[in-house]
């Protein structure tokens, strides 16, 4: 059986996350300078791009999952999506408080909305969704 408030964390965190992952797909595949301009890692407009057609790929995924509202596929996008967020997020803030000179708005950006956002967002759905125990 199906718990309305499980579902409404799993659910609503992939919409979260699908929502972040659209972003950076426009931004990394349309606007690829704002890395080069804004951040220590500087242009690599190859790498933009693959990270930016894997958005495009998990995106896929996410979708026909709320489509077909499957709750055990949920879960494991929940997991997925959580773990992507804490260690990319949290690259970008190794980054951000790195000594090194330059700009890090983008890093700063980074660790609040993929590891603090998008990571917060996630351990929260995690435990209120259930993830790990049997119905």
């Amino acid at each position: 059986m199906k718990n309305k408030k499980e579902e409404f964390y799993i659910f609503g965190y992939i919409s979260v996350f699908l929502a972040m992952t659209i972003g950076a797909f426009i931004w990394q595949f349309f606007m690829q300078s704002l890395a080069e301009k804004y951040s220590l890692w500087n242009g690599s407009r190859g790498w933009q791009t693959e990270i930016a057609l894997w958005n495009v790929g998990i995106d896929v995924g996410i979708i026909y999952t709320l489509w077909k509202k499957n709750i055990e596929w949920g879960k494991i996008l929940v997991l997925v999506s959580c773990v992507l967020c804490i260690l990319l997020g949290g690259h970008h803030l190794i980054y951000a408080l790195s000594k090194s000179d330059g700009v890090k708005t983008l890093h700063w950006l980074g660790a609040i909305e993929v590891l603090g956002i998008g990571g917060g967002l996630g351990i929260v759905s995690i435990i209120k969704g259930r993830i790990f125990l049997k119905h």
